[in-house]
């Protein structure tokens, strides 16, 4: 006899995806973003683009190999299962990153490669990482990418960032002297970057996701209280930038509109608006396009 499955007079509280999307910022190369929803929780990882021209990883960018093989170890770590408290999520992701720089440690090189690893060669990510509380949601970020909820009131909250790194990002590209060059042909700006990346993940700097276990204990711990049903838009920052760039929309704008036009319209519209600066002019930036990721959950 087949068991009987009775029926709920209200649906219980959960956080469920509705849409997501992963642009790549050039076509003609791999994407180097993430992206994943299971059971309570959701990620966004942005691969921080290489610096350097021979990956160590051996696939197309040591930033996609540190993208997808943290988003498989999270796969792993967090499964479904019971709500998770702010402790239970951290001390998953802290394992998972310790998979990470296990797995990587342990990648065959070529003689020319192996040694010392100079920092800023070093795989890095940002990420965004949320699990459904009895509030709302709860999360850790590192780097830059941003979650925006939108909740039954019409309240807008924001997260992640800084919030500021669109406008530090445009004023340092602004400055360059190549930016008719590809990334890794601009010699005086690739100085700057490798400086900067090499300062991340240190005492008192910005942190981000990278081969440590100690960069979990240094991601940023919040939480959201959500007036349910509420929508939950986690983004990269490719695809942030029509908030923090390009000012197109403000959060509660952006959220409506990926419920009312879909995610998809809303990446027509990003590549629109770079497509008509591919120069970078109006917006000085690094890359005409980067990777875009925004994944859509609701929250009842």
């Amino acid at each position: 006899m087949s068991p009987r499955i009775s029926a709920c007079s209200t649906p219980p509280d959960m956080l469920t995806f509705v849409e997501a999307i992963s642009l790549a910022g050039d076509r003609a190369k791999q994407n180097d973003d993430a992206f994943a929803f299971l059971g309570s929780c959701a990620w966004v990882i942005d691969g921080a683009t290489d610096l350097h021209d021979q990956p160590l990883s051996g696939w197309a960018s040591d930033a996609a190999w540190f993208a997808h093989t943290l988003n498989r170890a999270l796969h792993f770590e967090m499964g479904p299962g019971p709500e998770l408290t702010h402790n239970e999520l951290l001390v998953r992701l802290e394992t998972a990153i310790k998979e990470v720089e296990g797995q990587f440690l342990a990648l065959p090189r070529p003689l020319e490669l192996q040694g010392q690893i100079e920092l800023w060669k070093e795989p890095i990510a940002s990420i965004i990482l949320v699990a459904e509380s009895a509030g709302g949601v709860l999360g850790f970020d590192l780097g830059d990418c941003r979650c925006f909820g939108l909740d039954a009131t019409g309240h807008a909250h924001t997260i992640g960032g800084p919030e500021d790194a669109a406008d530090d990002e445009s004023a340092l590209a602004a400055r360059q002297r190549d930016s008719e060059k590809p990334l890794l042909r601009r010699t005086e700006t690739l100085d700057i970057l490798r400086r900067m990346r090499a300062s991340l993940n240190q005492p008192g700097s910005r942190w981000t996701a990278a081969l440590d276990p100690e960069c979990a204990d240094n991601a940023r711990e919040w939480a959201l209280t959500l007036a349910r049903p509420a929508h939950v838009l986690l983004m990269t920052d490719g695809f942030s930038a029509l908030v923090d760039r390009y000012r197109a929309y403000d959060a509660a704008g952006l959220v409506r509109a990926a419920l009312e036009k879909g995610l998809q319209e809303l990446g027509r519209e990003l590549r629109a608006i770079e497509g008509a600066d591919a120069a970078a002019t109006l917006h000085p930036r690094f890359k005409t396009s980067d990777d875009a990721t925004a994944l859509l959950m609701r929250l009842t």
